[in-house]
């Protein structure tokens, strides 16, 4: 018994084989497990959402700013407009700093100075406003966000325009989708 024992202890450890078929098990899970999560795709979702916060936060600025002067800053309904900013009544802009429109809605507190400063957010927003309205979209970079139903407009000429069908979805899909908020 006492040799058996003896024997026992002496080889009591994992086999360099033993070894390797676990870690090549343990090298398989971690790969599907990166593949299920998809790093990147969750990139894209964080930088849309950044970018959708943004949208909806101008669409709101002008709102309040309507709401106090009775006229949106590019001077519709008749009243002039803000010095700097795009007079037109169709606001043609991919970048929303480049107009003294922004300015305007700082300077009036609608909006926070920092919103400048969240230059991947807004320089994806193009813009447009009539008189009494402003329309605000951002081209989805992920899946999860073109396929949502809000995601539906093209973008002519800075207009929003229902393109009908679904993104992303085959034989429906409108081609250069937005997200659109009015």
């Amino acid at each position: 018994m006492r040799n058996y024992l003896k024997l026992f202890k002496r080889n009591s450890g994992f086999t360099l084989i033993e070894l390797l078929v676990v870690i090549g098990i343990l090298g398989v899970l971690a790969a599907a497990l990166i593949a299920t999560i998809d790093p990147f795709e969750q990139i894209k979702k964080a930088n849309d959402a950044n970018v959708k916060n943004a949208t909806v936060e101008f669409v709101n600025a002008n709102i309040r700013y309507y709401s106090t002067h009775n006229a949106l800053p590019w001077g519709g309904n008749g009243a002039g407009a803000v010095s700097g900013c795009v007079s037109s009544t169709t606001i043609e802009v991919t970048d929303i700093n480049s107009t003294g429109c922004l300015n305007a809605l700082i300077g009036d507190g609608e909006l926070k100075t920092a919103f400048t400063l969240a230059t991947n957010a807004i320089d994806g927003i193009v813009y447009s406003g009539g008189d009494n309205s402003v329309t605000a979209c951002f081209k989805p970079q992920s899946k999860s966000e073109q396929r949502d139903p809000n995601t539906k407009y093209t973008v002519s000429a800075g207009v929003p325009a229902d393109g009908g069908g679904k993104c992303g979805v085959t034989g429906t899909a409108v081609t250069d989708c937005y997200w659109c908020s009015f």
